[in-house]
């Protein structure tokens, strides 16, 4: 765990919650995959860059939807989570370019809980998963 100085200039966004308070699904269900790109600053305007920051998805807890569908259930009305894959993103954002990512079972590695930004209210709501890296089941 990294030490931060009460001094420090703090994001909170990248500050990593408590995994213990939280139920963390070991594995999830893709249900969309969006690839974000950086962006540069040039001449007080704001371009996108082809440098990959992160990709977000909304997934669903996998053994949550296992059990509905065993019950006959459907998952649709399942909440969904909130998901950025922050590493390893040049293996990944090939296969999420064509849609490869959706539906697809995946194992979480080195997951953690973060604050979620809320655009519409401009402030901190919610909450998100972050992973360093996916494991994608069952191929």
């Amino acid at each position: 765990m990294v030490t931060i100085k009460l001094t420090d200039t703090v994001s909170l966004g990248d500050l990593n919650l408590e995994k213990s308070q939280f139920e963390i699904p070991k594995k999830v269900i893709i249900l969309s995959a969006r690839i974000n790109n950086k962006y540069n600053n040039i001449n007080g305007e704001s371009v996108q860059t082809d440098e990959i920051s992160k990709i977000t998805c909304q997934v669903q807890d996998a053994e949550k939807v296992k059990v509905l569908k065993e019950m006959g259930m459907s998952a649709d009305d399942l909440k969904t989570i909130p998901l950025e894959i922050l590493d390893n993103l040049d293996k990944i954002s090939k296969i999420a370019s064509n849609d490869g990512l959706i539906e697809k079972t995946i194992e979480l590695i080195n997951p953690q809980v973060r604050l979620a930004w809320n655009i519409n209210r401009k402030g901190w709501g919610g909450i998100k998963l972050t992973t360093s890296d996916i494991k994608i089941i069952g191929e």
